[in-house]
């Protein structure tokens, strides 16, 4: 008798995304980080494929190593694995090494370019777009928001399907590619360029202290500002990524620290 082939529909895919979109982080957890996220979102598609309690015991127990990657550009190892799977289920020529391996060895080059291309760029600039746009009072701030999260929607639906219609070969080609580093330089440099036109416009810090020479009184403000504007910003600036880049302190002791600091030095009538 023909054994009849298992294969996933467009349905299946779509449910298997937006399952591990939404409950990437719901349990992240230090043992195996997202590994339960990325078992549940793939529970319905094994349950299709296995008909046999063992195997779909099987195939769970393999999801279940650590596992930790970017959330939307976790999609190229999405849909490798769904490929895999499938046809694990239907030739049986896969073993589960292979797959575990595939996602062990991949989730890490994956992360890197989604937490700076994905996460770093993208979604940091329709944020720092939609808080300038809050800031003056626009309504387009919320949708700001709306279209970085659409946005990176688009891309997991991009990787995913790319790489379950061609395969395991498709993620090498997509992240060894050439377009795809000038991509990445292009996204660090306007992220750059966002940064400093952002810094200057949203960072403020003026100093009242004035110095007298004589009968003269000469404001250090205006004087720094007829020599290089926004100085005192971009040394703020210069002085957070230095905390936290490279000592390592982190944001919620940078963001106490500065309302402390900036309280007393008002108090004190410096700033």
């Amino acid at each position: 008798m023909e054994k009849n082939e298992k294969k996933l529909t467009r349905s299946d895919i779509n449910k298997t995304m937006f399952r591990w979109y939404f409950s990437t982080e719901i349990s992240l957890n230090y043992e195996r980080m997202q590994s339960i996220s990325f078992t549940y979102a793939l529970m319905p598609v094994l349950q299709k494929l296995y008909d046999t309690k063992d195997d779909l015991k099987q195939a769970l127990q393999r999801h279940l190593a650590l596992y930790n990657t970017n959330c939307t550009a976790g999609g190229l190892i999405l849909g490798t694995v769904l490929a895999m799977e499938e046809e694990k289920a239907n030739e049986g020529n896969i073993s589960d090494e292979a797959i575990i391996g595939i996602k062990t060895g991949l989730m890490g080059p994956v992360a890197a370019f989604g937490d700076s291309f994905s996460a770093g760029t993208l979604q940091t600039l329709c944020i720092l777009a939609a808080s300038t746009l809050a800031a003056g009072g626009s309504f387009f701030g919320l949708l700001m928001l709306f279209l970085g999260n659409f946005i990176l929607m688009c891309e997991l639906v991009l990787t995913t399907n790319l790489t379950y219609i061609k395969g395991r070969e498709a993620i090498k080609d997509v992240l060894s590619s050439r377009l795809m580093t000038d991509v990445l330089e292009g996204a660090n440099i306007l992220g750059m360029m966002m940064m400093g036109a952002l810094t200057a416009s949203m960072v403020t810090l003026v100093t009242p202290l004035a110095v007298t020479f004589g009968e003269t009184k000469m404001k250090i403000q205006d004087n720094f500002d007829n020599l290089i504007p926004g100085l005192f910003a971009i040394l703020v600036l210069f002085l957070f990524y230095f905390l936290i880049g490279k000592k390592k302190v982190s944001i919620s002791k940078v963001i106490f620290g500065t309302i402390i600091v900036s309280i007393a030095l008002s108090f004190f009538g410096i700033v």
